[in-house]
């Protein structure tokens, strides 16, 4: 209290009733007394300083004593609400465990018709909250208090919400569902809310991101084997690979042990197998178990190698084919040899002096690597035509002004002083194909007397097709016309040709899976 105020403004007094006060010495800039301000309506306001030992229950007291009730007793038909972090406040809990860290809070007193008990559960766990009414479903996520009932410190990441309506029907909310209020879904049942918080796992099927599946699971205690059983995969040949790093997930694998909730499912001829060898003289041995056999989807990148295998140090590099280090973003699928399925490299502590990049007008990205100086045009020549699947009759490499350079020459006779070349890969075929597939478009040099059979073999293999699907498989010359035109296989380039009035040297087409045909 003020020095100068009146002990009859701010407690009840008679003169014939003594009235105790007690005074309370602190340290020097200490502040033990935090001050209350009391609003009943607009017009009616009441201040006071009260020691921050004092709970919720004691103000009450005082409000009462002065006569300036905020409430209509009895005291149990009303809850104290913390308005900035949408929970109740025991009456019990004192000013300085209400403030916490803050400078000042606004508390609602509020009527408990206001008010409905829900039932909120993770895992084996769950417990009652009261809560208002009026409050958003995302608060049950959002207020870390709710959490700690149940034992977390935090929530798992990527929770979701599940509405249970009875044993055998749940809903996953959705970002529209929790805002709704939790008065929304107490119309929607005659029994208690019961709220269920879990790990909302994503599926997406491998090229398709729209056909994604989400699974809700109440602990991460649950094998890969068992995520697929729950999308009713039984197939051996089918994987779930990491979202992140792209590497096939074993079977055996827990959730509890990786920090994702992102899952690709892919076939087995949508993944390739990689190992890394090291050399005899390595100062750090690098367990085989983890480096060989990884499986990897085929859209993955170099960079999702170094991350997933953190035992490769900064100073260590993915050597391929012995003589070059790939970049970092170049695709998995460039470096796979189709025959095999799988990818080989070396592990090297040697930094590659000289950059090398090629770009094609028939590609899209350009293919980026480190090799020595002493590497030879013609062996780059080799190395682009095999990572892009190409006929070497049917291109040349020239430096990126045009100018040709033999292939016996090495890196350093052409500049000594530079150690960043580019190149261009430039196609001298008289014709070319367009061949749609799905969201893809490829470019494919070719010449006349070239058999559609051999045409068909050259795209599955840039589409990452098995060959074996072959059968599975058609082209339809794409014309003017509103229907397209069958094309057999065993027709030439130069038989389609003859259709091309226009005397066009670029012919497209489209490829297709036969109808009926499920794979």
């Amino acid at each position: 209290m003020a020095e100068d105020c009146q002990i009859d403004q701010i407690y009840r007094s008679e003169k014939q009733t003594a009235t105790h006060v007690r005074v309370l010495r602190s340290a020097q800039n200490v502040n033990i007394c935090r001050e209350v301000i009391v609003t009943k309506s607009k017009d009616e306001t009441r201040s006071q300083y009260f020691n921050s030992i004092a709970t919720l229950k004691q103000i009450d007291l005082w409000t009462q004593i002065i006569g300036i009730n905020v409430i209509e007793h009895p005291i149990q038909n009303y809850i104290y609400w913390h308005t900035e972090k949408q929970n109740i406040i025991d009456d019990n809990q004192t000013i300085s465990s209400t403030l916490g860290q803050a400078e000042s809070v606004i508390i609602d007193v509020i009527s408990r018709e206001n008010f409905i008990d829900v039932i909120l559960s993770y895992d084996k766990m769950n417990t009652a909250i009261c809560i208002l009414k009026s409050s958003p479903v995302r608060n049950l996520l959002n207020v870390p208090t709710y959490a700690k009932q149940l034992g977390l410190e935090k929530l798992p990441e990527n929770s979701s919400l599940v509405l249970i309506l009875n044993e055998k029907e749940k809903k996953i909310l959705n970002n529209l569902d929790i805002e709704n209020s939790i008065s929304y879904f107490a119309l929607k049942t005659s029994q208690t809310i019961y709220f269920e918080i879990s790990i909302l796992i994503e599926i997406t099927r491998y090229n398709n991101e729209t056909e994604t599946t989400q699974i809700p699971i109440s602990h991460r205690n649950i094998a890969i084997k068992r995520l697929l059983e729950m999308i009713k995969i039984n197939d051996s040949h089918t994987y779930l690979a990491s979202n992140e790093t792209k590497i096939i997930l074993s079977e055996l694998t827990s959730l509890s042990d990786i920090n994702e909730t992102k899952f690709v499912l892919v076939k087995e001829h949508q993944t390739c197998l990689l190992s890394i060898k090291q050399s005899s003289d390595a100062l750090v041995a690098i367990d085989d178990n983890t480096v060989n056999n990884q499986r990897y989807i085929i859209n993955a990148v170099v960079d999702d190698v170094y991350k997933q295998n953190k035992t490769i140090g900064q100073s260590q590099y993915l050597l391929y084919d012995n003589d070059i280090v790939p970049s970092r973003e170049t695709l998995l699928s460039l470096l796979l040899d189709i025959k095999t399925s799988s990818i080989e490299f070396n592990l090297s502590y040697e930094k590659l002096p000289v950059n090398v990049t090629v770009t094609s007008d028939e590609h899209n990205s350009s293919i980026e690597f480190q090799c020595q100086p002493s590497m030879s045009t013609g062996r780059i020549y080799q190395i682009v035509c095999r990572l892009w699947k190409l006929k070497s009759q049917l291109f040349s490499l020239t430096l990126d002004d045009d100018a040709k350079v033999d292939d016996d020459y090495e890196l350093k006779d052409i500049d000594e002083s530079i150690n960043d070349f580019k190149f261009k890969l430039i196609s001298i075929a008289d014709v070319k194909c367009t061949i749609t597939y799905q969201n893809d478009v490829i470019i494919l040099s070719t010449t006349d007397d070239t058999v559609l059979s051999t045409i068909m073999k050259e795209v599955l293999e840039k589409f990452l097709i098995p060959i074996d699907d072959i059968d599975l498989y058609e082209f339809h010359f794409m014309d003017d016309s509103d229907e397209p035109i069958h094309i057999a296989l065993d027709d030439t380039i130069i038989d389609i040709r003859s259709l091309l009035l226009n005397g066009l040297n670029i012919i497209p087409m489209q490829l297709y899976k036969k109808p009926d045909v499920i794979i």
